[in-house]
């Protein structure tokens, strides 16, 4: 038997070209979910250095934000979803935080609808991952600021017909197979007010120090519609530490591909979980309001008309 030598691994390369029928120059790599992660963090790493993060107060110490939605279903979008959107209307510059899939656009233009994306538009790359495993892409959404798209109005209208088709479905059902029901149908998702002006104020915790318990109030201000008033060495304090999350190293020359990932996670379940006991704060505190409206009353001594 011809015993042959090993190949370096400096001369694999060529080796294998020398074999393959197909030039290896001309294929493509495919994205993995660290590279959409780390183009991600980039992207939010920018906007804090140039200072047009969302996510930083304005001048008058509020970060004072609309939320971003989806206009096929009028829904907010949610964590790190979220923060994404947010940073490309602001990376843009527009006034509406309505977001499209380009799945949805492509539906639409099937369906006949006069709207297609303006020329040179660029989306934003958002993967979702399996929750224990990072590097598993479930599916992936490519989202865009309704201002990139043309005939705005018209894609907008055929998403709310939708809408309004599905919502009377989803009632005519419940009519038919539970008519004694005492189901209180819910508002056409259509007819949702998506941007209106903030009023209410709910400052930053004093006790804010890593930046995941930063976004998880900005998610709050923007999901209960409140403006959060942020103190000018707060966010100084945010910036800084979002800095380097953002461009640290997991060994010198490797940066840490997940650093979005891992800072908006856990603000998402932060922000759920204060949500969640919030819910049971005001629900245990109607229950005693109402058992106290139950009681019996008794009637109190009067001390001017003896007991």
């Amino acid at each position: 038997m011809e015993t042959k030598e090993p190949v370096s691994v400096e001369n694999f390369e060529d080796g294998v070209k020398t074999a393959s029928p197909m030039p290896l120059s001309g294929l493509k790599k495919t994205k993995s979910s660290y590279d959409y992660f780390k183009e991600l963090g980039d992207k939010v790493l920018a906007s804090l250095e140039n200072g047009t993060s969302p996510l930083l107060p304005n001048k008058d110490g509020f970060v004072d934000l609309q939320p971003a939605y989806n206009i096929n279903s009028n829904e907010k979008a949610e964590g790190l979803t979220q923060i994404m959107l947010l940073t490309k209307a602001a990376e843009l510059g527009v006034p509406s935080n309505a977001f499209v899939t380009f799945e949805t656009l492509q539906k639409a233009q099937k369906a006949g609808v006069e709207c297609k994306l303006a020329k040179g538009s660029k989306g934003v790359v958002i993967p979702v991952v399996d929750p224990k495993n990072w590097g598993e892409i479930k599916f992936k959404n490519t989202w865009f600021n309704i201002s990139q798209v043309e005939n705005s109005e018209n894609l907008i209208a055929y998403c709310k017909q939708k809408m309004t088709e599905q919502y009377q479905k989803d009632v005519a059902y419940i009519n038919e197979k539970h008519p004694n029901s005492e189901y209180a149908a819910k508002k056409n998702p259509a007819e949702r007010v998506m941007e209106k002006a903030n009023e209410k104020v709910i400052p930053l915790n004093e006790k804010t120090a890593e930046p995941f318990q930063y976004i998880a109030q900005v998610l709050n201000a923007v999901q209960s519609g409140r403006k959060l008033f942020v103190t000018p060495e707060q966010a100084e304090a945010f910036k800084s530490a979002a800095v380097a999350k953002l461009s640290a190293e997991i060994e010198p020359g490797k940066p840490d591909l997940l650093a979005i990932k891992k800072i908006c996670d856990p603000a998402e379940r932060l922000y759920l979980k204060s949500k969640e006991n919030l819910q049971k704060y005001y629900e245990k505190k109607k229950d005693v309001e109402q058992s106290a409206a139950k009681k019996p009353r008794t009637r109190e001594p009067s001390y001017e008309r003896g007991m």
